[in-house]
C-alpha cells in the first residue's frame, strides 16, 4: 500500500512539474500573454512588430525562397474601383501579402484562425480607404481576397519583455514572434512557384 502511494505521489509531482514547463508554440502562445503589462507600474511591457519589421522579414523570406520581382506597397486591382495595397508582392509569381491592422488588447488563440480580424468584425476580408487630394475619402471593402494574397494580422505578432529574469522565461519573446511570422510566410508561399 505504501509503495502504491509513493508511486502515485511521484506521478502527480511529475505531471505538476511538466505542466509548469509547457513550451510556447504557435498553437498556444496567446495563453502566455501577461495582462499585467496593461498596468502603469508593471515590469512587463508589450510590443508588436512594426510594419517595417514585418515587411523586412516577409521580403527576406520571399528572397530566401527564390521569389523574384518583389515590390513593397504594390497597389493591386481586385475589380473595377476596388484596390488593395500589398506590403510585399512578387510580380513574377503573382502572390503577396496584405496587412490587417486591427489590433486587440486581449489576445485569443482562436483569432489566428480568422483570415483577418476585419473579417471577424465586418464580414469583409479587407478594408481600406482611398483619400483624395481634397481630403475626402472613399472606403473600399473587399468581401473575399483572392487566394494569391495572404493577410498578415498585426494582432498576431506581439511579444513581451520584463526586467524580471524569472518572468522573461514565461513570456513570448521577440525572437519567437519573428520566427512565427517566418513560418506563416513560408506556409503560405509553399503553394506558389518562385
Amino acid at each position: 500500500m505504501g509503495t502504491l502511494k509513493l508511486c502515485l505521489l511521484s506521478i502527480l509531482c511529475s505531471v505538476s512539474i511538466n505542466a509548469q514547463d509547457i513550451k510556447i508554440d504557435s498553437t498556444n502562445y496567446c495563453d502566455f500573454y501577461d495582462y499585467k503589462a496593461h498596468y502603469k507600474n508593471s515590469d512587463v511591457k508589450s510590443f508588436g512588430l512594426t510594419r517595417t519589421m514585418i515587411i523586412d522579414i516577409v521580403t527576406n523570406e520571399m528572397e530566401k525562397l527564390g521569389f523574384k520581382w518583389i515590390s513593397t506597397f504594390r497597389i493591386i486591382k481586385i475589380e473595377e474601383g476596388k484596390y488593395v495595397t500589398s506590403i510585399c508582392y512578387s510580380d513574377k509569381s503573382n502572390c503577396g501579402f496584405l496587412f490587417d491592422e486591427v489590433y486587440e488588447t486581449e489576445h485569443n488563440q482562436e483569432d489566428r484562425k480568422w483570415k483577418s480580424l476585419t473579417k471577424k468584425y465586418s464580414g469583409n476580408d479587407y478594408g481600406d480607404r482611398i483619400v483624395s487630394l481634397d481630403g475626402s475619402y472613399k472606403f473600399v471593402n473587399i468581401k473575399e481576397v483572392p487566394d494569391n494574397l495572404h493577410i498578415l494580422k498585426m494582432n498576431d505578432y506581439w511579444y513581451q519583455q520584463s526586467s524580471n529574469p524569472e518572468k522573461i522565461k514565461k513570456l513570448v519573446s521577440k525572437e519567437f514572434i519573428e520566427n512565427l511570422l517566418r513560418e506563416d510566410v513560408r506556409r503560405f508561399l509553399k503553394n506558389f512557384k518562385p
